[in-house]
C-alpha cells in the first residue's frame, strides 16, 4: 500500500479512506485476512474520507505542497511545524487535512483527514470493523445481512473479538448508516 504514497507522506488509508476500502475489502476472503487487515484500524474515533481525490492523489497533492513550500527534508517540515502539535492544509477538493510529524525517518510526514472537514465523517472504529467485516463475508452479501442482529453479533463476537450489540435501531445506528454507505457507495447522506 505504501507505494502509491509517495515518501515522505505517511497515510493509512485503511484507516480514512472510503474508496479505497470499498474496492480493497472485496478481495478479502477469510477470517484471518479481513482481521490483518482491520488491525491497523485500531479503536478509537477516526476521521473517514468519502471524496473522490485517490490515495494516490492525496499523497501527491500533499507531497506537491510542501515542495511548493520549499520543504524538501525533515529538518525544514519540523521548523514549518514548529513548536505545533499539527498543521491543517487544504487540498484540491477543499477537504481539509492534519499534517503531523510521522514516526519513520524516511515518513516524516503524517498525514489524515482533519475532524470535520468537507468530504469527511467521523465514525467509531469498532463500526468501522464491524462494516468492513460485514461486507467482506458471504454470509453478509444480502442487504438484510446488517439489520439482522444475529449476524451482526456473530461478526463482532467470532471474526473482530468485540462484544455483541444489544440492538441495531435504523434511525441512528452508525452501522446500518455504514453499511448503505458500503452497499450503494453514495455518500450524499453524509454531506449537506
Amino acid at each position: 500500500m505504501q507505494a502509491e504514497i509517495p515518501p515522505p507522506i505517511t497515510f493509512n488509508p485503511y484507516k480514512h479512506h472510503f474508496r479505497f476500502l470499498l474496492d480493497e475489502v472485496k478481495t478479502w476472503n477469510t477470517p484471518e485476512q479481513i482481521n490483518e487487515k482491520l488491525l491497523s484500524i485500531g479503536n478509537n474515533l477516526t476521521d473517514f474520507y468519502l471524496g473522490e481525490l485517490s490515495v494516490s492523489s492525496i499523497g501527491n497533492e500533499c507531497k506537491a505542497y510542501f515542495e511548493k513550500q520549499n520543504i524538501a527534508d525533515q529538518s525544514t517540515f519540523c521548523a514549518w511545524l514548529g513548536k505545533s502539535a499539527w498543521k491543517k492544509i487544504k487540498l484540491s477538493d477543499n477537504s481539509d487535512w492534519l499534517i503531523k510529524k510521522g514516526d519513520q525517518e524516511e515518513r516524516y510526514i503524517h498525514l489524515h483527514p482533519a475532524k470535520f472537514s468537507k468530504h469527511t465523517i467521523r465514525v467509531r472504529a469498532t463500526t468501522l470493523k464491524t462494516v468492513l467485516a460485514l461486507v467482506a463475508t458471504s454470509t453478509a452479501k444480502s442487504e438484510s445481512a446488517a439489520t439482522n442482529l444475529l449476524v451482526v453479533n456473530k461478526i463482532r463476537t467470532e471474526i473482530l473479538g468485540l462484544s455483541p450489540l444489544q440492538s441495531l435501531h435504523p434511525a441512528n445506528s452508525g452501522i446500518l448508516r455504514l453499511w448503505n454507505l458500503f452497499e450503494g457507495g453514495d455518500t450524499t447522506e453524509f454531506h449537506p
